[in-house]
């Protein structure tokens, strides 16, 4: 495992590594920033862009992209903490919406890790609209199981 600097700089490589290796990605259109990064609590805070074009009929985001929302910062972490080279990819995910996010506000995402064995990393996470931090609007769990590379 790394330690909590090198933690912090990993995901912030794997941020800036997303606009090349996958640039019309939905990862890099929604331009992921790491706000804060916690190895003790094992708190992570990442701020994201969302975009009109991501909103539905009532015109507020779509709940599928706030799915992706949370499965992209949890992603993130799942694949930096990751105990090597490998894929880490979503095996399930649950997601509760509790009010509503707008479209082209920027959202903030927190997640924490519940769990990590030699093949599975267990998380939860919550989001709010950075213009109303206070107002809990998306919360969610997630299992990444981690395959090592051939």
């Amino acid at each position: 495992m790394e330690t909590a600097c090198t933690l912090e700089e990993s995901i912030r490589r794997r941020l800036s590594e997303i606009h090349t290796a996958a640039p019309d990605s939905i990862g890099a259109i929604m331009d992921y920033e790491l706000l804060s990064c916690d190895r003790e609590t094992g708190e992570y805070v990442f701020r994201c862009k969302t975009m009109p074009w991501m909103r539905n009929i009532p015109g507020t985001l779509h709940g599928g992209i706030c799915a992706t929302v949370l499965d992209q910062a949890m992603g993130f972490v799942a694949y930096c903490i990751k105990p090597g080279d490998g894929i880490a990819p979503t095996i399930q995910m649950q997601v509760s919406y509790h009010r509503a996010l707008i479209p082209g506000e920027d959202v903030i995402v927190k997640v924490w890790v519940v769990s990590t064995t030699k093949s599975l990393m267990s998380f939860r996470s919550e989001a709010v609209q950075a213009t109303n931090p206070q107002k809990l609007c998306l919360s969610g769990s997630a299992t990444y199981f981690y395959k090592p590379a051939r």
